[in-house]
Formats: structure tokens, C-alpha cells, sequence
């Protein structure tokens, strides 16, 4: 699992996975609504695509199994990043 370190000092790791920058934006509010801080980094760290092209969404170490919660539990289909290989 993907991890670095926030201003904070606090580690990152991921807790969903988006196709692209919009999909991520709509994690990230979710998240916001429910007070966790959150930040999206590209998977493939390629400019041309803009804002297309697979993002990961991050949050800090202590907020992981609450984040994971409130994504589960959201209204819809599958969640972004369900059932991706070496994930579970």
C-alpha cells in the first residue's frame, strides 16, 4: 500500500483509487463531509493526461479505517478501486 509523509508528519496511505481527477474530487468530498482531510496524487505521474488518468486518494494513517467506513457505506454502485488485483 502506497504511503509518504504529510506536512504534518502524519502518514499517508491510500484508501481509494479513482479513473480520473473528477471521480477523485467526488471521493474527496465525501470525505470532506464527513471531516477527514484527504489528498488525490496521480498513479501514473504523466502531465498529457491532464485530468484524466488514474488517481489514488490519501489520507492520514489515523483516519484509514473511518475513511474505508464512510466510502463502504456511500449511496451507489461499487466503489472506485474495489476488486483491483493485490487489494483486500
Amino acid at each position: 500500500m502506497p504511503s509518504s509523509s504529510s506536512s504534518s508528519g502524519g502518514r499517508l496511505v491510500k484508501v481509494a483509487y479513482a479513473n480520473h481527477q473528477i471521480e477523485a474530487e467526488m471521493i474527496q468530498s465525501l470525505l470532506e463531509a464527513h471531516g477527514i482531510p484527504s489528498m488525490v496524487q496521480r498513479s501514473v505521474d504523466n502531465p498529457e493526461f491532464l485530468a484524466a488518468g488514474p488517481r489514488q486518494i490519501l489520507v492520514p494513517e489515523a483516519a484509514a479505517e473511518e475513511a474505508r467506513e464512510v466510502l463502504e457505506n456511500a449511496p451507489g454502485e461499487s466503489l472506485p478501486g474495489e476488486g483491483l488485483p493485490g487489494e483486500g
